[in-house]
C-alpha cells in the first residue's frame, strides 16, 4: 500500500518576527505608508500614521476605505489625484505622484505629497498599489516665504531648473527689460553677449559646487539691446522638492561707467603731468638751440647749400617750438591709431579745447 510521505511542519517563526519587525518599523516612520488592493478596493497594508491621517470615525469606531481617503482630500483636487490614479495603471505606466491638499481632523489644511508604485501580475494587470505619502506643509511654506523675501529683493534674483527660468523677481525684470512670461521657460543664457557666455556658464557651475565663491562679471543685452554690465553669484537650493539654483544679479552699468571715467581722469591726469614735464624740460634746450641757430646764421658769402641748411634748421626749430607749446596746452586725452594696432596720444587733439575726443 503507497503511502503519502509527511514532512516536518514548517516553522514560520522567522517569517513572522520579521514582519512584526517590519511593521513595527513602518509604525515609526514619520510618512504615511500604504498598500491597496486593487480588486477588493480595500487597504491591505498601513501604517499608523497613514490610519491616524485618513481613517474617519464612525460610531467610535475607525474606518479606512477609498471613501475615507477621497473625504480627507480638499475638493479642488480630487479630481487630479484621480486622474493621477487612473494615468498610473495603463499598461506603460509602474508609478506616480501627485501633491494635493490635506483637511486635517482639527482642520487644518497641509500639503501632501504622494508618490506610489503599481505592482502587476505576470499578464501585467494591476494588482496593487504600495505607496509613501510625506506631508510636504513646512516646504511649501517655506518656499512660499523665501519667493516673497526675494520678490521684495532690491537684488535681481532668479531660479533655474532644468536649464531655464522657474521664477523671477521684479528687479530682475527692471533690469533685463523682459516681463515674467518672457523669461520663465527660456535659457538663462540667451541673453548673456556672445563673448561672455562660456565663461558665465563655467563660473555658474563653479559655483553651484562651491568651487568658487567670489563673485563674477560679465555683460548682457537687455530686450532692449542695451549692453549692461552685471555683476553675479548663484548657490544650489531645493525648490519644488528639487535641485534647482539661486542666482543673484546686479546691474553694475553705473558703478563701470564711474570706473571708466576715473581711469579716464586718471590717465588726463598722467598726460598733462607728462606734458608739463616735457614742455618745461624742451624749453630751455631749445632756447639755447635757437640762440645758436642765430649766431650760425649764414653770411652773404656763404654758398647756397649753407643758406638751404639753415632755412632748413629754422624751421624744424619752429615745428618743435609749436609743439611744445601743444604740450604746454595739453586739457585732455586723447589718442589716435597707430602701428600694430596700437595707440598713441594725440598731441593735436589733447590739446584743442574743441575736440570731442
Amino acid at each position: 500500500m503507497e503511502t503519502t510521505p509527511t514532512y516536518p511542519k514548517q516553522d514560520n517563526t522567522i517569517i513572522r518576527l520579521l514582519s512584526e519587525d517590519f511593521k513595527q518599523l513602518a509604525d515609526r516612520s514619520q510618512d504615511a505608508i500604504y498598500q491597496f488592493d486593487i480588486e477588493s478596493q480595500t487597504f491591505s497594508f498601513f501604517n499608523q500614521q497613514f490610519l491616524s491621517l485618513y481613517a474617519i470615525e464612525e460610531n467610535g469606531v475607525k474606518i479606512l476605505s477609498p471613501k475615507s481617503v477621497l473625504l480627507h482630500i480638499h475638493p479642488n483636487d480630487r479630481d487630479k489625484v484621480k486622474a493621477a490614479s487612473a494615468l498610473s495603471l495603463q499598461p506603460q505606466n509602474n508609478s506616480g505622484e501627485i501633491e494635493y491638499r490635506f483637511l486635517h481632523a482639527d482642520g487644518a489644511t497641509r500639503v501632501m505629497h504622494d508618490r506610489w508604485t503599481v505592482v502587476r501580475d505576470p499578464g501585467g494587470q494591476p494588482i496593487a498599489i504600495e505607496g509613501f505619502i510625506r506631508d510636504n506643509t513646512w516646504r511649501k511654506q517655506f518656499e512660499k516665504e523665501f519667493e516673497l523675501s526675494i520678490r521684495n529683493s532690491l537684488i535681481g534674483c532668479y531660479i533655474i531648473q532644468d536649464a531655464t527660468f522657474k521664477y523671477v523677481n521684479p528687479e530682475f525684470m527692471r533690469i533685463t527689460g523682459y516681463r515674467e512670461d518672457e523669461l520663465i521657460g527660456t535659457d538663462p543664457l540667451n541673453m548673456v553677449q556672445h563673448a561672455y557666455r562660456r565663461q558665465v556658464n563655467e563660473n555658474f557651475i563653479k559655483m553651484l559646487k562651491a568651487e568658487c565663491i567670489f563673485p563674477y562679471e560679465f555683460c548682457i543685452s537687455d530686450k532692449f539691446g542695451n549692453t549692461k554690465w552685471i555683476l553675479e553669484t548663484a548657490t544650489s537650493i531645493q525648490y519644488e522638492g528639487r535641485r534647482a539654483a539661486l542666482g543673484y544679479f546686479m546691474d553694475i552699468s553705473k558703478g563701470k561707467q564711474v570706473e571708466k571715467e576715473r581711469l579716464a581722469k586718471e590717465k588726463l591726469l598722467t598726460v598733462l603731468e607728462l606734458a608739463g614735464a616735457v614742455g618745461h624740460e624742451l624749453n630751455n634746450p631749445l632756447q639755447v638751440v635757437l640762440t645758436c641757430a642765430e649766431k650760425l646764421a649764414p653770411t652773404p658769402d656763404d654758398n647756397e647749400r649753407s643758406f638751404r641748411l639753415y632755412g632748413l634748421l629754422k624751421k624744424n626749430i619752429e615745428k618743435m617750438r609749436k609743439i611744445i607749446h601743444k604740450f604746454q596746452n595739453v586739457t585732455q586725452y586723447a589718442t589716435k591709431d597707430y602701428v600694430d594696432g596700437k595707440k598713441i596720444i594725440d598731441i593735436d587733439a589733447a590739446s584743442s579745447k574743441t575736440s570731442s575726443k
